[in-house]
């Protein structure tokens, strides 16, 4: 974990085992680790050479670095760094100067997606972004795929390059692993390297300062969520780090901008497919959660990521400023926890009953405040009109009246759009808030 953390261009480790009569190879990687039998090197000391002598190669391929991530270290002190993109139609690589020496993003976890983001400048200056992971195969779409069908849809993040190092020797698990012998089955999640740069925009939505920008910036995301959805994606995972601030003074479409489609999917609404997606919990619809391990839980849609905008606001409005609502920091907790039951029965309770002006914070303005309650009011009528279709998800259920919720998509986005259009520009609501 140390190694992986401490070295930000580390894709597999291998190290060796060694006791005074046995040696062994193990190998992590992003889908776990795997290791060699235990050998006797006194019987056989061949083995115990060719080892050794291919853990020190000079090769930083083979030892398991990434060698287009590369700094200079005249004094033996990085100074400054690079990433180079390989073109495969050129057969040239594309140099992206690092505006940072080390990631500003990198995950904790050992094994998975080992998502690492790097600050880089263009040949032009223009600030962009380099974000490493690596993919599953299974129910995954690529994240370049999504972000192409995107490109020009305004306020969703805009694609520069790409590079997929499907079927490469250092960049795809099945790859890096040795093939099972004959009767043999491995247990592990095949990954690939995938690499994207982006133009890199503003702070998370949470960084706001007064409530016109914030639901500018709310706005302007679920009208690039709508214009996402008709090009056929759905973005799965709505939450407060995933909708970006636009550029100071920027004009409406770009003042709140829609990023990570990493869990993106195609749209099969016809299909009924039952997705495992997961997103993050606090933002989360409430059916998908109490749908979890249910066998006609149906698939997530559009207005699953309409809810979780409205949960991505009730954090803003009650867990980003300073107030004296008790219930509504014992409700987040509620909404935060970590089990998928509890957090989907407290928000479909919460939707069920009634939001009152009294229970909403003094420091946002009367506008504000109706708008908070006229989305509250939407997405429980439309939890009540889903629940009349599904049922107890227990037993299949005719699909024909979902697809008939589903025609009404463009109502559902301009009703919501409206709402918040009715607040912006409130008097008041460019002034300071009260942050928590």
């Amino acid at each position: 974990r140390e190694i992986f953390a401490q070295q930000p261009n580390r894709l597999f480790i291998r190290v060796l085992v060694i006791t005074e009569s046995r040696v062994r190879l193990i190998q992590y990687d992003r889908a776990g680790a795997v290791y060699s039998p235990l050998i006797n090197y006194h019987k056989d000391p061949d083995t115990l050479i060719r080892l050794v002598v291919g853990l020190s190669s000079i090769c930083e391929a083979e030892l398991g670095l990434d060698d287009t991530v590369r700094w200079s270290s005249p004094q033996g002190k990085k100074t400054h760094g690079a990433i180079m993109m390989f073109d495969e139609k050129t057969e040239k690589y594309t140099k992206y100067k690092m505006r940072n020496l080390n990631p500003f993003f990198k995950s904790d976890a050992l094994f998975g997606r080992g998502t690492r983001m790097w600050d880089v400048a263009g040949a032009d200056g223009q600030k962009l972004l380099v974000k490493d992971a690596w993919i599953g195969t299974v129910g995954t779409t690529a994240e370049h795929v999504s972000l192409k069908k995107a490109v020009d849809v305004l306020g969703v993040q805009q694609l520069v390059d790409h590079e997929d190092r499907t079927g490469t020797e250092f960049g795809e698990i099945d790859y890096l692993r040795p093939s099972p012998e004959k009767g043999d089955v491995y247990a592990f999640e095949n990954r690939i390297f995938q690499r994207i740069i982006t133009i890199r925009y503003g702070a998370p939505i949470d960084s706001f300062k007064s409530e016109g920008e914030v639901l500018a910036a709310l706005r302007d995301a679920i009208a690039a969520h709508e214009q996402l959805v008709n090009a056929g994606i759905l973005h799965c995972d709505i939450s407060r780090g995933n909708i970006l601030l636009g550029e100071s003074n920027a004009p409406e479409g770009l003042r709140g901008i829609l990023i990570d489609l990493d869990m993106a999917m195609e749209i099969m609404y016809d299909k009924k497919p039952i997705d495992s997606r997961t997103g993050t919990r606090y933002s989360q619809s409430q059916l998908l959660l109490r749908g979890q391990g249910l066998p006609f839980r149906p698939a997530h849609d559009h207005l699953d990521d309409l809810e979780s905008f409205f949960w991505v606001l009730m954090h803003i409005i009650f867990d980003h400023v300073q107030h004296s609502q008790k219930w509504a920091k014992e409700f987040i907790a509620l909404c935060n926890s970590t089990d998928e039951l509890d957090s989907g029965r407290a928000k479909r309770a919460f939707l069920d009953g009634n939001l009152l002006d009294s229970q909403i914070p003094d420091c946002w303005t009367q506008e504000c405040k109706d708008m908070l309650i006229a989305f509250h009011g939407l997405m429980g009528s439309i939890a009540i009109q889903k629940e009349r279709i599904i049922g107890t998800m227990t037993e299949e259920w005719d699909p024909t009246h979902m697809h008939a919720l589903h025609a009404q998509k463009t109502g559902h986005y301009e009703e919501i759009l409206e709402m918040i259009d009715e607040a912006l520009g409130a008097p008041g609501s460019d002034r300071a808030l009260p942050l928590a």
